[in-house]
């Protein structure tokens, strides 16, 4: 039953988690086109030409694959790996990287090149271009990645949405378990101190006309403890323990052998104002001993 109501909690978040997913990979490859699109704006403004618009040919870099044997490659000279033209972006965190760090390209990273500077004649069958559409270059600054700030791969954390769908439902589930566990104890402390009091008042009553004692309680569900608070009512004296500490003391014992409960052992009375209190703590090894 308690996983049953755990249950629309974690379909909620497993929708919700979804969702996200696909938001992040929409998101993502928005970057991608934003990157290619500066890439293009760099070109456009830096290059001799006088067009607004530049067409870029963007190619998937391999492994082993460095910036001068991809401009040798793709244009006929390692040395157009300084042009404007020529740019190597990071797709995943839609980063148009500096020339200054062409040394430690990476691969999966892309390249693009202009495409009236490709090499002619030469096909490239192993390279499938990533895009080859025009761009429309839109005037934004080129932002690099400041120094020590790495940046975060939102498709790497696929793992994140499950995980977090576990210790939910997990945390759901020990959340409802500590909440019954506590309704339970509060229910076993209050009935004993219902009839705790019930018998301690049962041979004041006699002759009385309004209630002989003010009584409540006070519960450490945690502690398995139950505090029973006693005081004179209607102008009587008793039970207080300035006056009448041992004929308390009788009564608290007389009402704890009535009750015959082996699990509730109760500790030295004490008094708090005008109350007395009678302390009293629930045993399980009591309960198990009285059951056998």
């Amino acid at each position: 039953m308690k996983a049953l109501r755990a249950l629309p909690f974690a379909l909620l978040i497993t929708i919700g988690s979804t969702s996200v997913l696909a938001r992040s990979d929409e998101l993502r490859r928005d970057e991608v086109r934003r990157a290619e699109f500066r890439a293009a704006s760099i070109a456009t403004r830096e290059s001799s030409g006088s067009s607004s618009t530049t067409k870029l040919a963007c190619f998937a870099i391999r492994p082993g694959d460095t910036a001068a044997r991809l401009a040798l490659r793709f244009t006929g000279n390692k040395e157009n790996r300084n042009r404007t033209w020529f740019q190597i972006i990071d797709p995943v965190t839609a980063t148009v990287i500096p020339k200054s760090s062409y040394d430690e390209i990476e691969p999966g990273w892309h390249v693009c090149v202009a495409s009236e500077m490709l090499r002619p004649g030469r096909p490239q069958p192993e390279f499938l271009p990533v895009s080859t559409s025009g761009a429309a270059a839109p005037q934004t600054s080129v932002q690099h990645r400041a120094p020590g700030i790495a940046a975060i791969d939102p498709g790497g954390l696929w793992w994140v949405v499950p995980l977090f769908v576990a210790a939910s439902g997990a945390g759901f589930a020990w959340g409802w378990k500590r909440i019954d566990e506590r309704r339970a104890r509060v229910e076993v402390l209050r009935a004993f101190g219902e009839k705790f009091i019930r018998e301690f008042e049962r041979p004041l009553r006699r002759n009385a006309t309004s209630p002989p004692i003010k009584s409540r309680v006070r519960f450490a569900p945690m502690r398995l403890r139950v505090d029973i608070l006693i005081a004179p009512d209607g102008g009587r004296t008793y039970p207080n323990l300035v006056d009448h500490k041992r004929n308390v003391e009788y009564d608290v014992e007389r009402v704890m052998r009535l009750l015959r409960d082996a699990s509730f052992v109760n500790g030295p009375l004490y008094a708090q104002g005008s109350w007395v209190v009678v302390p009293c703590r629930f045993q399980t090894d009591r309960q198990q001993e009285g059951a056998s």
